[in-house]
């Protein structure tokens, strides 16, 4: 994946150049310096807005990044979750936030790729955002419960074309992750599985661990909780270009002759459009200084996190590639959200 290249000093660079070159003139029709925006940035408190409940991952991620931003600006970031239709409620605040960089938004595939696909009145456009960093991803993991008489991908396929139609998997709702990421795999491999939605992660995993359903597709830390409490459980392949370190034997869908089947989840800074570019690389800079703070790494990467730090332009191209990737397997399927 394009977004997990290192940003390396000579990009580093050329950002800031490019940076200042594109402030410059407006900053002095202003009468201001654009060095100056960008060193007195924050003025005030920061709000990070979380468009998702307390406690998932994406919240967690925030706060952690939030806490090292509160340590090196003059003033706190202070995290506020605004949950509710799926995301959208606190996006579409964010995005009507004065493009200043004093409100941040964590964005996801679900909030600004997904959205623009499965509904169709979004109160925001796909282009009501700027990227300053790609904080992290998570690929998610598909899984067998014991009455899949299969223990690999071979098998699984072989076995779902031996019955088509009857082998079920859960999701946490339609048009989500565990819901395409399937639709994906089957499309690659030509077999016809029957989707099971269910309203939230929680009964999705219980009916997956019941019974209900012999397949589901979750993230990592999700798999881990699953394979903890209902014995049996066997993962069969990850959705990334690389294999998780805490599945370090189960292989990749590219391994197993799949590589367009990848299903992954991201998280990262975003700030409305229009804000000053000097700006926005400070946020950039300061973000990826704390990915690379040991405790927050580890702390990342115990939540089942890759910690990226990717470029705003190699955040943005991935948002891009993730639409196109996307849209043809939705359309196809007139996969709308509930």
């Amino acid at each position: 994946m394009r977004a997990r290249t290192r940003v390396t000093k000579r990009w580093a660079s050329r950002a800031c150049a490019l940076a200042l070159g594109l402030c410059g003139g407006l900053a002095a029709s202003l009468g201001l310096g654009a060095p100056a925006a960008a060193q007195d940035f924050p003025t005030r408190v920061v709000k990070l807005i979380v468009p998702f409940p307390p406690a998932g991952a994406t919240d967690i991620a925030a706060r952690l990044i939030a806490e090292h931003l509160s340590k090196t600006w003059p003033h706190a970031v202070v995290v506020e979750n605004r949950s509710g239709a799926s995301g959208l409620i606190g996006t579409e605040a964010a995005a009507r936030a004065p493009a200043d960089g004093h409100t941040l938004l964590m964005g996801t595939l679900a909030t600004n790729v997904m959205a623009h696909l499965l509904q169709a009145n979004v109160p925001y456009g796909r282009d009501a955002f700027e990227p300053a960093i790609l904080l992290t991803s998570a690929a998610n993991i598909l899984m067998a419960n014991s009455k899949v008489p299969a223990s690999n991908l071979q098998e699984l396929v072989a076995f779902a074309k031996a019955n088509p139609g009857k082998v079920k998997y859960g999701s946490s709702g339609v048009g989500l992750s565990g819901h395409l990421g399937v639709e994906l795999f089957a499309a690659a491999a030509g077999v016809k599985l029957v989707h099971v939605p269910y309203r939230g992660s929680a009964p999705s995993g219980q009916a997956f661990a019941g019974g209900e359903v012999e397949l589901t597709l979750g993230l990592i830390p999700q798999a881990m909780s699953a394979m903890k409490s209902a014995p049996g459980i066997k993962p069969i392949a990850i959705g990334a270009k690389e294999r998780a370190p805490q599945f370090p034997d189960t292989p990749t869908f590219a391994e197993l002759g799949y590589p367009n089947v990848l299903v992954y989840a991201i998280n990262g800074l975003m700030v409305p459009k229009g804000t000053p570019r000097a700006i926005i690389d400070k946020i950039h800079r300061d973000a990826l200084a704390g990915l690379k703070d040991p405790a927050v790494k580890e702390r990342m990467e115990q939540l089942g996190l890759d910690v990226i730090g990717a470029s705003p332009k190699e955040f943005g191209d991935l948002l891009v590639d993730e639409f196109a990737r996307w849209e043809p397997l939705i359309r196809a399927n007139d996969i709308k959200a509930e």
